[in-house]
């Protein structure tokens, strides 16, 4: 019995251990290829890249270990983006910055209801639903901005996402110290949060047994519809605190932004060993994928590798991935 737990823990934590490595490795290949890459500005800059694929990337990971799937986390991004940008932009740059953040998370939390109620009380299946949301809120964005961006917001949003902790400056101008980016704090307690809320709490153990065994986590008392439903809200939450963060990094409100993040941010999911099958998977894995993405964003642009490579080498992971997943967890399970 005990050689059969160490066998079964032994092939969990492998997976863990390679994504890791993998992770080591790239930032051994880019260092060795272009001096530029190991510096602590460009690592911060790496993780300041990816800070809103890591916090829509944790709600992606709830929906998925749960069993779903989200697929308008784009879109709602882009929908708070030019709302939340609205009411700090122009007429409005006087406002309170909690107005256009209140603005942002409200829609965010509107639109994961919206899917979760759809998913789990109207069952409606995840991909339709989501696909549906997705489509709306990018028309409504349209729709709401006539296909213009919104400029000239209030420079105390703008310097949420573009400010820096302890930068300094000389006579001329010119940066003296870098600083840490405000947004490497936020990706930081972001990822705490998601940690600690789905691999240390009761919710985060349902949200494990609703996707591992919907019908016996039901006969075990779970509310399995419950817990589906918030499973698309915290997403919602995340794509909503992502709307404020886009419109303040670009200056802007556009409708055009965040198009095709859902890809990106699943890639990262099922990279760190989130199982599309559900019940498998962990918020750490996920902090390593969204790592591992923007390290070989970065790396490629430093070396100047074509974007539309960068593209074909993302499906070849997630193909990977996925196929990894197949041969790994669905095993297990």
């Amino acid at each position: 019995m005990n050689k059969i737990n160490k066998k079964y823990n032994l092939k969990a934590v492998l997976p863990r251990i390679a994504i890791v490595l993998i992770l080591f490795l790239l930032i051994g290949l880019w260092s060795a290829l272009s001096p530029a890459f190991f510096t602590l500005n460009n690592l911060m800059l790496i993780i300041k890249q990816v800070t809103i694929y890591g916090i829509l990337a944790i709600g992606m990971t709830f929906v998925i270990i749960a069993g779903g799937i989200d697929l308008s986390v784009g879109s709602i991004v882009a929908i708070c983006c030019v709302f939340s940008a609205h009411y700090i932009a122009g007429d409005n740059q006087d406002n309170s910055l909690l107005v256009p953040i209140a603005v942002s998370i409200a829609m965010g939390l509107f639109w994961g209801l919206l899917n979760g109620v759809g998913v789990a009380y109207a069952k409606i299946p995840s991909f339709i639903m989501t696909m549906c949301t997705m489509l709306a809120a990018r028309g409504i964005a349209y729709i709401y901005t006539n296909a213009k961006a919104i400029f000239f917001l209030s420079d105390r949003f703008v310097n949420i996402a573009n400010g820096f902790l302890n930068r300094t400056l000389d006579e001329t101008g010119k940066v003296v110290n870098f600083g840490i980016p405000y947004m490497v704090f936020y990706f930081i307690a972001a990822m705490a949060i998601g940690i600690i809320a789905l691999e240390c709490t009761t919710f985060g153990r349902k949200v494990y047994a609703v996707g591992g065994n919907p019908q016996a986590a039901r006969y075990s008392g779970v509310n399995v519809k419950w817990v589906t439903c918030a499973t698309y809200v915290i997403s919602g939450l995340c794509a909503g605190i992502c709307g404020f963060l886009m419109a303040a990094r670009i200056s802007s409100g556009n409708a055009n932004v965040a198009d095709g993040y859902e890809m990106t941010v699943i890639a990262a999911a099922v990279i760190g060993g989130v199982s599309m099958s559900g019940g498998i998977g962990t918020m750490t894995g996920t902090l390593i994928g969204v790592l591992i993405i923007g390290v070989i964003t970065n790396g490629m642009d430093i070396i100047g590798v074509n974007s539309y490579f960068q593209k074909v080498l993302q499906a070849v992971i997630i193909f990977a991935a996925v196929y990894a997943d197949g041969r790994i967890n669905q095993k297990s399970k």
